[in-house]
């Protein structure tokens, strides 16, 4: 018998002699042909352009070759223009404000869907409400160089407006901002307003009887509001006023109380979700927690 290690010399040699017999017989087989990128169909190209995000596609895909150029000017592409789940914050905002602008042009007043996060200002605000009468969704977050003057203007020139979220803008707000909202938007069925639940320092406007304004809002089918100043008689007026509700959240509007009053009026919304932050002692460690209420 062999000894071990020259069994396995032999093994190996003779597979690397069947290799190299297989690539003599099958050259074909080791080749892969060069793909042209630049041929692939163009609702391809749209398919893949729209998951990779506006950013992406301004800044990289955009620019590989010509016909993914045309493919990137495409109108349909711009329908729905989400510059805020990229990471934005690491970015100049010129720079996000100048691509902006070039998306909404490229949607051909096509544009439908905006979202943006921490670079939009009312300037931007106004360039879309020149260009794009068939907005239905608006979605700002961290915007604090929007005011009142730039959201209002925007809204005015929407009347398809149907989703408006607001999250930390502290600069917009007010019961004459979300009336004007209401009777520009007639169709507005889903409203997410979410505030700072601290006190700025900055010199930021008063948010006095916001509520009020929300009345406005007759078709709204979705209502959240997160660190509102609302109270009982409010929520109620809104409830009354809203007739088509179904969902209703509130988190930490520390002036509404869950009494048998408001339970009541609420028994006709199929969802309603009241929650606010505590503070448990867990054996001498404190934590905040969510609970209901």
């Amino acid at each position: 018998m062999l000894p071990w290690n020259l069994r396995s010399r032999r093994r190996r040699a003779a597979a690397d002699k069947g290799m190299e017999a297989g690539t003599k017989a099958h050259p074909a087989k080791m080749r892969c042909p060069r793909r042209d990128w630049s041929a692939l169909p163009l609702d391809i190209l749209l398919l893949i352009f729209t998951n990779l995000g506006a950013v992406d596609v301004l800044m990289s895909a955009g620019l590989v070759c010509h016909s993914w150029l045309v493919a990137a000017k495409v109108p349909q592409l711009w329908r729905s223009v989400d510059m805020a789940k990229d990471n934005v914050e690491k970015m100049d905002e010129d720079v996000l404000s100048a691509m902006a602008k070039v998306a909404v042009d490229r949607s051909k007043g096509q544009l439908e869907v905006f979202l943006g996060k921490f670079f939009v200002t009312d300037g931007l605000l106004m360039y879309i409400g020149r260009r794009s009468a068939s907005l239905k969704s608006l979605s700002l977050l961290s915007c604090h160089d929007v005011t009142n003057k730039g959201f209002t203007y925007l809204i005015n020139k929407s009347p398809l407006l149907e989703n408006l979220s607001l999250e930390l803008c502290p600069r917009v707000g007010g019961r004459d901002v979300y009336e004007a909202t209401g009777k520009a938007c007639s169709q507005l069925k889903r409203f997410s307003l979410h505030r700072e639940l601290f006190k700025f320092n900055f010199n930021y406007p008063k948010r006095c009887q916001e509520t009020r304004g929300i009345e406005e809002m007759h078709e709204l089918r979705s209502l959240s509001l997160v660190g509102s100043t609302i109270n009982n008689d409010g929520l109620e007026a809104i409830l009354d006023s809203c007739p088509h509700l179904e969902t209703l959240f509130l988190r930490d509007c520390k002036g509404v109380v869950s009494d048998s009053a408001l339970r009541a009026k609420c028994a006709r919304i199929k969802a309603v979700t009241f929650l606010k932050l505590v503070t448990e002692d867990n054996g001498g460690c404190l934590r905040r927690v969510l609970r209901r209420y």
